[in-house]
């Protein structure tokens, strides 16, 4: 089985054993509500080929599906699917209006030059078709795919047929396209957030040490709000490696030469270590912000000392990881509460873009949801003594059979 489905399945046990629910609703959580899977003919690097493609709608009890479409070349539907549910306790938990959906495409997005992106985005939008929608399933951004993106699918979806609202099928837009300006640095808001509301919880200073594996555009934000707290962010990674420094790094260095094109592994900062090698080197709190399933049994024992997990990734830990991580006592935020920024920032786009009412500081709401949601997590954790993995699943299947009368 694919890890991130396995995650989210155990995700979602964990609140079905707490809150004791039946073998009927446990399997009608496990199982999606719809699914499509197409093959579409394109061409990669001047070549013909076939790619297959899904969009999975886990759970549609609380609203339209919601949820990003990835550009990978090892997505498969078991990946989709257990992000779909993923999606599905992500917008629970920060009580949103939706569902949970994802989608992907098993393709190198590397692989493409611009004519041929532009083709795979008309050729999905002509395929997803009617099984999306402003009010059915809104698509995102997500791993190989961006505001470039979003807007050509709009613009695809909206010249197929005759749609009110078109532009509101998509989040994630570039901002002269209606995308919102503050969804940019959402995920990073609102893994700040998780963190200041843990820090509260488990007594920890801003002299708290971070590691953050990870430093793409959340990665980075969220490492300069950090450093802006008081945290020495003694070592940060991407894929060419990382740099560490026990006194705390120069964050607006790296951060600008990254955003100027340097590589990572190649700037004069600290000292050079490998990229898995920044969650291992003993800080306070670490970050897995890049990679899924990262963090397994074996990696878990190398973090006995660390205080706190964030998963600004979505599914950085495996089962067995999470399972070692609370056998040594290492408190994790569990993605579903730790990065819910990016699709709040989603849900006030999509208002706008609805033409509904909105709000006058999207960037403080977004902080307020995500900061609230964790707090109602850890109220839950410390009211039924359990992890936070389990008190979030719980609040969210109680969401989610709630608007099906089952609880």
């Amino acid at each position: 089985m694919n890890p991130l489905l396995r995650t989210a399945r155990h995700t979602v046990q964990l609140g079905v054993e707490h809150l004791r629910l039946g073998e009927t609703t446990r399997r009608r959580l496990l199982v999606p509500d719809r699914e499509l899977a197409v093959h579409l003919p394109i061409r990669v690097g001047g070549e013909p080929r076939i790619v297959a493609a899904w969009r999975i709608q886990h759970d549609l009890a609380r609203g339209a599906g919601k949820g990003g479409v990835r550009f990978a070349p090892e997505v498969d539907r078991d990946e989709v699917l257990g992000l779909a549910a993923t999606m599905s306790l992500k917008n629970a938990v920060a009580d949103l209006p939706y569902g949970g959906a994802k989608g992907g495409v098993c393709v190198n997005p590397r692989e493409l030059d611009e004519d041929e992106r532009a083709a795979l985005v008309d050729a999905l939008a002509e395929a997803f078709g009617g099984f999306v929608g402003p009010e059915i399933d809104i698509i995102g951004p997500d791993v190989g795919t961006g505001p470039g993106d979003m807007d050509r699918f709009v613009a695809a979806w909206s010249a197929s047929g005759s749609h009110d609202r078109p532009e509101a099928v998509a989040t994630g837009k570039s901002v002269d396209a209606g995308g919102l300006e503050a969804r940019t640095g959402a995920t990073a808001a609102g893994c700040h957030e998780a963190i200041r509301v843990a820090r509260d919880h488990l007594d920890l200073s801003t002299g708290a040490t971070v590691a953050i594996q990870g430093f793409g555009s959340v990665g980075r934000a969220l490492a300069r709000l950090l450093a802006d707290d008081g945290h020495a962010v003694v070592a940060v990674s991407d894929s060419s490696g990382g740099r560490h420094d026990p006194d705390g790094l120069d964050v607006d260095r790296l951060a600008g030469g990254k955003e100027d094109g340097e590589a990572l592994a190649d700037i004069d900062v600290g000292s050079g270590v490998a990229s898995i090698e920044v969650l291992t080197l003993g800080a306070d709190i670490v970050v897995p912000a890049a990679l899924q399933s990262v963090i397994d049994a074996d990696l878990a024992d190398q973090l006995a000392h660390t205080a706190l997990v964030v998963e600004a990734a979505n599914g950085p830990c495996t089962v067995s990881g999470i399972e070692r991580l609370g056998s040594l006592g290492v408190t994790v935020v569990p993605d579903i509460c730790a990065n819910a920024g990016g699709v709040t920032g989603s849900y006030h786009e999509w208002r706008a873009s609805m033409g509904r009412s909105t709000v006058d500081d999207p960037a403080a709401a977004i902080r307020s949801t995500v900061a609230r949601c964790n707090r109602e997590v850890w109220e839950r954790a410390d009211r039924d003594g359990i992890d936070l993995r389990t008190a979030a699943s719980a609040v969210a299947l109680e969401r989610i059979l709630d608007a099906t009368s089952e609880v």
